[in-house]
C-alpha cells in the first residue's frame, strides 16, 4: 500500500492467552515478513550516539537501583482460538460512571517505588507475551479504584492525532533507574522495560462517558510487544485482542487489527509515535521533555533540542503541527520503512528544521509540488484534472491534494488511511487557514500554474 499518511498509535497484537506476537526488526532493511500468530514480536533495540559536535544537557544522576521488572513468570505459551467479537460476549450497552482514577504527581524518581507485583489471580506467562488482562499490565496499583501505579505518569503532547473525536488518555512508565537516550532529538531511543498505554473513551448518550480501549506498548530485551484491550460494556474488565474491532459496540470506533499497528509503527526507529522533542515542547502537558530532564530520565540531550518549538506565527504553528503529528511522525518522513517514505513529500518537524517555516520539509517538499502519480489516481472524477493538482499550491486549498484528500473518506482514497471513520473538520479547517495564508509577503512562493 503506497499511503500517503498514517495515523494511529494502534497497539493492537494479543489473545486471551499470553498473545500471540509479531516480529518487528529494525535491523533488517525491509519489512520482515509476518511470522505465525505464536511468533514473538521484537524489534532489536537500536544503538545510539550522541553527535560530536553536539552540546549535551546533562541530567542530574539517576538512582543507581536495580531495574524494575514489569513482567510475568515464564511458562510455554499455549495456542489457543481467538476471543469471540467482543460485541457478542457483553451484556447490554452502559456508560461508565465518573471514575476515581487518581492522577498525583509522580514521584520524583522510580527508584522510589516498590517493584510492581500483578494481582494473585493474574495468569503467569511467558517473557515475550503480554497479559491478556489490562489490570495485569502494571497501568494500576489499585484496579477497583482505577488508581495509578507508582511510578506511572499521565502526559498529553504538544499535538493531538486525529481518533475519530475520541476522548484520550496516556501513560508512560520508565524502569527503575534507567534513562531515555535522546542523541537523536528526532528518535528517542528507549530503556528495556519500557511501558507506554493509551486510554480511548467515547461519549455516551448521555453525556457520560464509556471506556472503549486501552493499547500497551512494552519494550523488551527481543524488541517491541504491543496489544489493545478491549473494555466491557461496564468498564468493569478488560481483554485482548489481535484482530481487532471494525465497530466497537455500534459506535463506529475502530479498534486496530495488528498489521494496522506495524503499518504506522515501523516509520520510527524504536517504534513509539507519540514522543518526540516537539510533542513533549511548548503546549505538552503533564510529563514534558522538561519534567524528564529535571528527574533524570532524559540524557545527551542537545541543549538547542531543548528550546526546539514548531515555527511561525500561530496560523502555522497549528497547521505544521497538526502535520506532523498525523502524518509525518509515522508515515511522510525520511525514515526508511516509513510508509510514505517513497513519495518524496515529508510532513515530520525535524529539529534542524524549527528555525523557519520555511526551512521545514512541509513547506520544502510540499508547496508547489507535483503529487506522485499513484496520489493523483485518487482524485478522478474531481472538478479538475489530475495534472492541476499540487501538494500545497499557496492560496489554493482546492487544488491542494492534501486538504482535498483529507476530506475523503473510503479505503485509500482518504487521508489518514487507516484508523479514521470521520472527517476531522477541525484538522481541515487548520490546513486551509494556512494554506489561504501562504502569501508572498509571508516569504512563500507564488502559487504554480
Amino acid at each position: 500500500m503506497n499511503a500517503r499518511a498514517c495515523v494511529m498509535f494502534c497497539l493492537v497484537g494479543c489473545n486471551t492467552a499470553p498473545a500471540p506476537l509479531v516480529r518487528f526488526d529494525e535491523a533488517q532493511t525491509q519489512r520482515t515478513a509476518l511470522p505465525p500468530p505464536t511468533a514473538a514480536l521484537g524489534m532489536q533495540p537500536p544503538s545510539a550516539g550522541a553527535p560530536a559536535s553536539a552540546t549535551m544537557i546533562e541530567p542530574p544522576p539517576a538512582a543507581a537501583s536495580a531495574p524494575m521488572q514489569i513482567r510475568e513468570p515464564a511458562r510455554p505459551v499455549e495456542t489457543t482460538e481467538p476471543p469471540p467479537n467482543a460485541a457478542a460476549s457483553v451484556p447490554t450497552q452502559t456508560h461508565e460512571p465518573a471514575r476515581s482514577a487518581k492522577t498525583s504527581e509522580p514521584p520524583p524518581n522510580a527508584a522510589d517505588c516498590m517493584r510492581y507485583v500483578p494481582p494473585t489471580d493474574c495468569a503467569a506467562g511467558a517473557d515475550d507475551a503480554l497479559p491478556r488482562e489490562l489490570r495485569c499490565t502494571g497501568l494500576y496499583g489499585d484496579w477497583p479504584a482505577r488508581e495509578l501505579a507508582c511510578g506511572v505518569r499521565e502526559y498529553t503532547p504538544a499535538f493531538e492525532l486525529w481518533s475519530d473525536g475520541a476522548q484520550k488518555r496516556r501513560f508512560v512508565s520508565l524502569p527503575q533507574g534507567s534513562q531515555i537516550d535522546a542523541s537523536d532529538p528526532d528518535a528517542f531511543v528507549y530503556p528495556v522495560g519500557t511501558q507506554f498505554w493509551k486510554e480511548f473513551s467515547l461519549s455516551a448518550a448521555d453525556g457520560g462517558k464509556m471506556l472503549a480501549e486501552t493499547r500497551l506498548l512494552r519494550k523488551t530485551a527481543s524488541g517491541w510487544l504491543f496489544t489493545s484491550y478491549v473494555w466491557s460494556r461496564d468498564g468493569q474488565s478488560t481483554q485482548a485482542t489481535y484482530d481487532g474491532e471494525p465497530d466497537l459496540y455500534g459506535t463506529g470506533h475502530t479498534v486496530p487489527e495488528r498489521s494496522q499497528c506495524q503499518q504506522c509503527h515501523k516509520g520510527r526507529i524504536d517504534f513509539v509515535l507519540g514522543w518526540d522533542m516537539v510533542l513533549l515542547g511548548p503546549g505538552a502537558i503533564g510529563t514534558t521533555r522538561e519534567t524528564l530532564l529535571q528527574e533524570g530520565l532524559l540524557k545527551n540531550a542537545p541543549a538547542a533540542a531543548m528550546q526546539a518549538a514548531v515555527p511561525g506565527d500561530e496560523i502555522e504553528r497549528a497547521a505544521l503541527g497538526y502535520l506532523h503529528v498525523n502524518c509525518g511522525v509515522a508515515c511522510h518522513n525520511a525514515n526508511r520503512k516509513a510508509e510514505a517514505q517513497d513519495v518524496g513529500f515529508q510532513l515530520r518537524v525535524e529539529f534542524n528544521e524549527t528555525t523557519s517555516v520555511h526551512s521545514t520539509d512541509a513547506v520544502r517538499t510540499g508547496v508547489n509540488q507535483t503529487p506522485s502519480p499513484a496520489a493523483l489516481t485518487f482524485v478522478a472524477g474531481s472538478p479538475f484534472s489530475a495534472e492541476s493538482y499540487y501538494d500545497l499550491r499557496p492560496l489554493d486549498p482546492q487544488r491542494s491534494l492534501v486538504p482535498v484528500r483529507m476530506n475523503m473518506r473510503g479505503l485509500l482514497r482518504q487521508m489518514p488511511p487507516i484508523a479514521t471513520n470521520r472527517i476531522d473538520e477541525a484538522g481541515l479547517r487548520t490546513v486551509t487557514a494556512w494554506i489561504e495564508h501562504m502569501t508572498t509577503a509571508r516569504g512563500y512562493a507564488a502559487p504554480a500554474p
